[in-house]
């Protein structure tokens, strides 16, 4: 199995390539707003890492989100273009799947960090998701954190999180999801959850 996978759902940059046995996870922090110019470079330097070429691909995959609006629409855009360029097929993984796969056993919260005490959260126990991925306030995950262990894909303030390896958790949710492969670029699309700032002002 042969794959590309992107996320730039947050202020990190995952980038993984696999052609085969062949497996290059490369993970940069404090990327932010420079996806857009960093993303391409990273590509090409994890496949040309594992030795394989943009035609040799199965799949691309693209971390859909929740996180940051703008590096969504930048990984999902990148990875569609490729895949339709090239007529692969495509995987969507959320944020928080990659999150809770990093730490597969258990009961998890699976946090993503919204802002002003709010967070974008799932719930997992064992491989199964038991809390449906929500907006929800600080108040909520620290009533769930009594059933509910917590991980993020970074430090929270005023929460005892433990932080996980996103980038080796994207890897672990593909490998579980490859049965939701899909032949339709169209099901690659950006997972919100709530409105952007910009959506919300235009209420």
């Amino acid at each position: 199995m042969n794959y590309l996978a992107i996320d730039t759902s947050g202020d990190y940059l995952t980038v993984i390539a696999v052609n085969g046995e062949k497996t290059s996870i490369n993970y940069f922090p404090a990327t932010g707003v420079r996806h857009s110019i960093t993303l391409m470079p990273r590509i090409e330097e994890a496949l040309n890492s594992v030795s394989l070429s943009a035609d040799g691909l199965d799949f691309v995959c693209a971390a859909v989100g929740p996180g940051s609006f703008t590096g969504i629409r930048i990984g999902v855009s990148t990875a569609k273009g490729i895949a339709d360029g090239l007529n692969k097929k495509v995987l969507s993984i959320t944020t928080l799947k990659a999150i809770a796969y990093a730490k597969p056993h258990g009961k998890r919260l699976a946090l993503v960090n919204a802002g002003h005490d709010h967070f974008y959260a799932e719930g997992y126990n064992e491989d199964q998701v038991d809390f449906e991925a929500k907006y929800i306030s600080k108040e909520e995950v620290l009533e769930l954190s009594k059933t509910h262990k917590l991980i993020a894909n970074g430090p929270i303030d005023g929460l005892l999180c433990e932080e996980v390896d996103v980038s080796k958790g994207l890897n672990a949710a593909i490998r579980a999801s490859l049965d939701k492969i899909s032949d339709d670029v169209n099901t690659l699309s950006p997972f919100y959850l709530r409105l952007s700032q910009a959506e919300e002002g235009r209420k």
